[in-house]
């Protein structure tokens, strides 16, 4: 979809009413064009709700995109990375909130039986888990899962800190992102 200001729209809806409630009335409203305009227009909420998903998750990309390319350690990089993704969720708290509940949300698909994160958003935590496993600054018996695991840790417990307690985005960061590098890192670095 292109129109960047429904896009926007369908972000506020899914904000305040979730991905549930993303309705042409609220898409209207939100929007300021009339539920016939939009019908008119051939707007399909299915799309507009993709879209707005996709827009978080290109910024989330770019986001992480120096950590996994800059020089440094593993872990050192895994830190920027997980840093990153805390600025990636403030930057789309309210979308994300949003999204939390949803059964289906885009985060997830079923691998062997199990909800796994899907490979965008997991994929680059795997990889610097196995660089740190190459130079040794980082632990993981299995990268895969745990790449999962620290993406839903660091992205769920920050929003819920931000959002719920509404703790500053610096201190919600450097906590969580210093408590979850405990759990991988090997000896000092």
């Amino acid at each position: 979809m292109s129109d960047r200001s429904l896009v926007d729209a369908a972000l506020d809806v899914i904000a305040n009413h979730g991905l549930d409630g993303v309705t042409v009335d609220r898409l209207a409203e939100a929007s300021g064009i009339s539920r016939a305009t939009l019908y008119r227009r051939g707007v399909a909420i299915d799309e507009l709700t993709a879209a707005a998903v996709e827009k978080a998750a290109e910024q989330y990309r770019e986001a992480l995109w120096p950590a996994l390319t800059g020089p440094g350690s593993a872990a050192n990089r895994l830190e920027a990375a997980l840093r990153a993704l805390c600025e990636a969720a403030d930057q789309h708290l309210a979308l994300l909130v949003g999204l939390y509940p949803h059964p289906h949300s885009p985060f997830h698909e079923e691998v062997d039986g199990a909800a796994l994160v899907q490979e965008p958003f997991a994929e680059p935590f795997e990889r610097l888990l196995r660089d740190g496993i190459t130079d040794g600054t980082l632990r993981s018996r299995d990268p895969a899962a745990d790449a999962t695991l620290l993406f839903n840790l660091v992205s769920w417990t920050y929003v819920h800190l931000r959002h719920a307690h509404h703790w500053p985005p610096e201190e919600a960061s450097t906590r969580v992102v210093s408590l979850v590098l405990g759990g991988v890192l090997r000896g000092e670095n």
